[in-house]
């Protein structure tokens, strides 16, 4: 062998061999952080963030599916509700960031195609599908084509999920939510220059509102036949419903959300104006809410009595509108005498 050949061949034996340990040390960091929840989470720090929850939730769901029995489905408003506070069900809390009824419903075609049949489903209601245009649902690839997630090893060798795994440790969180050592969501902590300071205000006229998407929420219901299925609207601000109120979207609304109830075997509303929604305490926005008010709505959704929400059963939609106008014009008129005048 030539000097210039041995020469070629140390040099790539050095390159692969760089290239290995790179690899390595890629896919050791990213398994002690595991930002796609394919082993224990975070190990480093105990914070584990929301980069990919359509994919980290799956991850974390199939590690061991028969160990739920009821599953929480919704936006990332309901990733704050404690699955353990669902007495007598083991839930797992498949809600993420921004879902639109039409993801969750790929989603449960996934998850029956795999034999997965809750006792109990809990769906969170998102106002905004039934206002504007439609959102086109973004979901991994293996959902679409009921395949498999990636491997551990493919995904771990990536240099996008080495990125989470950096920022994770640097704590550039995406949202302002994490996910704790028992992964359950938390909202982040913030100075009171930084809470919610909310401004009674119309909110952007709704050009459209949509009844009829209704029909995705019933479809979605229908998915698990076998199981109990509460349905329920989250807690949202007073400030916001009043928004939407004013700008006359708030009817039409209610309308839809009355006939998703009528296809649930259980449906609370926690988002009509109570002292919970009216309080400025546990929400940084109006609409996502502390872990501790979430654990107060789910003891509700499965109580005999909903405080502080209300039972949407048995009800006439008349009887829901009319109850939300008398609810608003107590709240406006108490804002009203706060406001000094002149």
């Amino acid at each position: 062998m030539t000097r210039s050949a041995r020469r070629l061949y140390r040099y790539l034996a050095w390159l692969v061999g760089s290239a290995i340990v790179v690899a390595a040390a890629c896919f050791a960091l990213n398994c002690l952080v595991d930002p796609l929840w394919y082993l224990r989470g975070n190990i480093l720090t105990g914070i584990n963030y929301p980069f990919n929850e359509r994919f980290a939730k799956t991850n974390r769901f199939f590690a061991d599916p028969t160990a739920y029995d009821c599953l929480i489905i919704g936006t990332s408003r309901a990733t704050l509700m404690p699955a353990r506070d669902i007495k007598g069900y083991r839930c797992f809390n498949f809600a993420f960031s921004d879902a639109h009824v039409s993801e969750e419903l790929l989603y449960a075609r996934y998850l029956r195609a795999r034999g997965i049949a809750p006792k109990l489903i809990i769906v969170d209601v998102r106002r905004e599908d039934f206002i504007g245009p439609e959102a086109e649902p973004v979901v991994p690839d293996f959902i679409r084509t009921n395949a498999d997630p990636p491997s551990i090893l493919l995904s771990y060798l990536s240099l996008d999920v080495l990125n989470f795994s950096i920022r994770t440790l640097q704590g550039d969180a995406p949202h302002h939510r994490y996910y704790d050592q028992n992964f359950e969501a938390q909202l982040e902590v913030r100075s009171a220059k930084r809470r919610y300071k909310p401004v009674l205000a119309p909110m952007p006229p709704p050009t459209d509102v949509h009844p009829e998407r209704a029909a995705q929420y019933i479809e979605l219901r229908q998915m698990f036949p076998e199981a109990r299925a509460i349905g329920y609207l989250p807690p949202e601000s007073a400030w916001i419903i009043a928004g939407l109120n004013l700008v006359g979207g708030l009817d039409a609304y209610l309308g839809g959300i009355f006939k998703v109830a009528a296809a649930y075997d259980d449906f609370r509303d926690f988002a009509i104006p109570s002292a919970m929604t009216e309080s400025l305490d546990g929400t940084y926005d109006g609409t996502h809410y502390s872990s501790a008010t979430n654990a107060i709505v789910a003891a509700a959704l499965i109580a005999d009595k909903p405080d502080p929400g209300i039972d949407w059963h048995g009800q006439e939609l008349a009887t829901i509108v009319d109850l939300y106008h008398q609810r608003l014009e107590r709240f406006t008129a108490g804002l009203n005498k706060k406001t000094p005048s002149g």
